[in-house]
């Protein structure tokens, strides 16, 4: 689940510093633009930060030549890989996509009433539908985990984490699309 180096650490820095500060905005507007220069290759390249929403809601978005980085909090923000669905009733809180030329990866975070093992069970019967093979489950304590991949070297796949807290399920999926 590779977000390109463009799009990687040195953006999602920024734009975290950069969240803060959208904080009280209420349409897209431009944060920052510039050129950077990559620190492995050398290559620079221009890039856009945006802001939009306010609060939880709120939500940045850098935009390169080479894709897009999307993140926030609030469902608008938690999208799901194709082919999968939130679990019945789960509240959406929040996260983050990234595509490019080699596909999509991201990260939706949720909570829901019900227990970790009917979550887990609910994702696990979306990826076989979807063609993944199920390639490890864990429980740790109040933590169930659950990864799925399709083909070779992981690069399509989603994994799950679901913690027990009560009544109370908190979790997230994470998912990537590359070829």
């Amino acid at each position: 689940m590779m977000i390109k180096s463009r799009l990687s650490l040195l953006a999602a820095t920024a734009a975290t510093a950069l969240l803060l500060a959208a904080c009280g905005s209420k349409s897209e507007k431009e944060v920052a633009s510039g050129t950077y220069t990559d620190p492995e290759t050398g290559e620079t390249a221009d890039y856009k930060v945006t802001s939009s929403g306010d609060g939880e809601d709120g939500n940045v978005s850098i935009k390169t030549a080479d894709g897009e980085m999307n993140f926030g909090g609030g469902g608008a923000n938690a999208k799901l890989p194709a082919g999968f669905t939130p679990y019945p009733g789960a509240k959406m809180t929040g996260g983050m996509s990234a595509t490019n030329k080699d596909g999509e990866s991201g990260m939706a975070s949720f909570e829901a009433k019900g227990q970790a093992a009917d979550v887990i069970a609910h994702f696990r019967k979306q990826a076989e539908a979807a063609g993944m093979k199920v390639t490890s489950e864990i429980k740790a304590g109040d933590t169930m985990m659950l990864s799925a991949e399709k083909g070779e070297g992981g690069k399509q796949g989603v994994q799950v984490t679901a913690t027990q807290e009560g009544g109370t399920v908190t979790g997230a999926i994470t998912y990537g699309t590359g070829g």
